[in-house]
């Protein structure tokens, strides 16, 4: 079992926040949850996203199961240009496409904000997503420092 987690006000994985905005890895249009190996990854990506004055005072971390037998496909992010965090029509482009192929239910992709890390994207429209269940879900108050 492989263990994600999310940051999330909403518990559920149906990645409706796509279809209203683009985001690094996709066009507005799309369904997609993003989703990161640790708490701590879940927590500086929500973090980038939102203003101090925005974010709220209490936070849901969620905690995202997946079984072992679903397919994960691996982004090889050496093909990307070197300062490909500049370039967001690109990688916009790159999984707009592994959305549309249907070729898994996860990506893996490098993270933006911290080297040699990375994040996972969902398709929740494939078949594999209904397997992929949240596992439970913690409220933490959110610590002010972080945003100073």
């Amino acid at each position: 079992m492989i263990q994600l987690w999310r940051i999330s006000k909403h518990k559920e994985l149906s990645g409706t926040g796509g279809l209203r905005a683009p985001g690094r890895w996709h066009n507005a249009g799309s369904p997609i949850v993003y989703l990161a190996e640790t708490p701590a990854g879940a927590l500086l990506e929500s973090c980038v996203h939102t203003s101090a004055n925005e974010f709220p005072p209490k936070y849901t971390l969620l905690s995202v199961r997946v079984d072992d037998q679903i397919r994960t496909e691996i982004f090889d992010g050496k093909v990307l240009r070197k300062d490909w965090i500049n370039h967001l029509d690109e990688t916009r482009e790159i999984g707009s496409e592994w959305l549309k192929s249907q070729r898994s239910a996860l990506l893996l992709v490098p993270s933006a904000l911290v080297p040699a890390t990375s994040n996972v994207l969902l398709n929740p429209l494939h078949p594999d997503a209904a397997r992929i269940r949240i596992d439970s879900a913690y409220e933490y108050p959110f610590d002010g420092r972080i945003k100073k």
